[in-house]
């Protein structure tokens, strides 16, 4: 009887030590996370452990629990690979969060937004032996200027009557062809009934032939999970072609390869019966293993969008009434969050464990810099046609979102400039240290 409770014991040992030794789940971008976890920008390899994205945060029997998942998940020696880069990039955020703290740079954005005021910037500065801002710019001699010549108006005049007969007599650009700047967007029209109308950008919404598929397709959380993230990845790349099994474990991760496959296909064989046929049949799986969503025939306002930033930035500054008028009213339709549906079925679906949030928030990047280009586009255009209090509003709300641009920067202080407000402008040459 010994040798076989030996055997058992060797046997449950030797389990037990693949289990914790083998991931239950597929590592991908390994070699990526831990590179930006080595250097800081990641805190964790693959998610948070259970219950750590809370505050406070478990201690004791319950840490040990949560790890203890993450060993059996990754295996062991992932885990212990993971926590040894995860504890370096915790210290190195932490340096990085210290010395941010103390830096002029920051004692700056407290003063810029009111939370501290001159005096208390001048003194931190001073203790830290920084320099410290010049003196705002203030005129203390307002003179006359004289007056303009009518010569300079009556040249200015004709120039104007000139540029408005060459734009007569050139052809009118469409905006329509901005929809066929992309592959495979199609222009909306109102008789084609095979249309998908798309929308992502600050809300979702999906139609075809008038019918609202949005709204039946968000009854059913797994399948919107599966057709906006097979949409979402198409959108970046119209040519990718998923596997099955990439999806499988994007839809349950940690799940074994053979379950996931089970599972995948079975909520596939559902969505037939669940969706509408517009949609349905619009998820494509070929005999390759492939899977993917098709939009052939779909008006996207995301790619519009993208479009009208390039058609906006090949103008070089000048852009005809038409162009700016799709501008305005493209700014004014496309504000908010690409795909805000998205984090709530990532967390529902899988715990936002996958790397569908990575894809998505690049979709949300491209975005907002289209958007940031084409406020740029419209100041040009303003500062063109010596417009510059029109173009103010324009490059302020640019530079807020995107602050690191020097070009907006220049063009904000030299609008500033040509509306007298000389403060103003130095305020912005110096927060942006522009050249003289």
């Amino acid at each position: 009887m010994l040798p076989d409770l030996s055997l058992a014991a060797a046997v449950i040992s030797i389990a037990l030590l693949v289990g914790l030794v083998l991931p239950k789940r597929r590592l991908p971008d390994l070699r990526a996370r831990l590179r930006d976890l080595r250097v800081g920008r990641r805190r964790w390899l693959y998610g948070a452990p259970s219950g750590w994205s809370g505050s406070p945060r478990p201690v004791g029997r319950g840490r040990l629990l949560s790890e203890f998942d993450r060993v059996l998940e990754l295996g062991a020696p992932v885990w212990l690979l993971a926590r040894i880069v995860e504890d370096r990039s915790s210290r190195v955020r932490l340096e990085e969060s210290t010395r941010w703290t103390g830096s002029a740079q920051a004692f700056l954005n407290s003063h810029a937004a009111g939370t501290i005021g001159e005096e208390e910037l001048i003194r931190h500065l001073q203790a830290r032996s920084l320099p410290v801002p010049a003196a705002k710019a203030r005129s203390r001699v307002v003179g006359r200027r004289p007056a303009t010549p009518i010569d300079w108006w009556m040249e200015r005049e004709e120039l104007a009557r000139q540029h408005a007969a060459n734009r007569s007599e050139a052809a009118p650009p469409t905006i329509g062809h901005l929809a066929e700047a992309v592959d495979g967007v199609v222009p909306a029209t109102s008789g084609d009934r095979d249309l998908l109308s798309i929308a992502i950008v600050g809300r979702f919404e999906m139609e075809a032939a008038g019918a609202d598929l949005a709204a039946d397709l968000l009854r059913h959380k797994v399948a919107a999970f599966i057709v906006v993230y097979l949409m979402a990845r198409t959108i970046l790349n119209r040519k990718l072609r998923l596997t099955k099994a990439e999806l499988g474990d994007e839809l349950t991760p940690g799940l074994g390869p053979e379950k996931q496959r089970k599972r995948l296909t079975n909520r596939l064989v559902d969505m037939r019966s669940e969706l509408p046929p517009e949609l349905a049949e619009r998820i494509v799986v070929g005999k390759d293993d492939s899977i993917a969503f098709d939009l052939a025939r779909t008006s996207i306002d995301y790619e519009r969008l993208l479009a009208l930033a390039r058609e906006c930035a090949s103008k070089d500054g000048l852009l005809s009434p038409e162009l700016a008028a799709e501008a305005a009213r493209m700014l004014a339709t496309s504000e908010g969050e690409v795909l805000p549906i998205w984090d709530e079925l990532e967390q529902a679906l899988n715990g936002a464990r996958g790397a569908g949030g990575e894809f998505v928030r690049e979709l949300r990047q491209r975005a907002e810099e289209a958007r940031v280009t084409i406020l740029g586009a419209l100041a040009a255009n303003h500062l063109a046609r010596h417009e510059p209090a029109a173009a103010i509003p324009l490059l302020e709300r640019a530079l807020e979102r995107q602050p690191e641009r020097e070009d907006l920067a220049r063009r904000l202080r030299m609008a500033y400039l040509e509306t007298g407000q000389h403060g103003r402008a130095a305020e912005i040459q110096r927060d942006h240290a522009l050249e003289a």
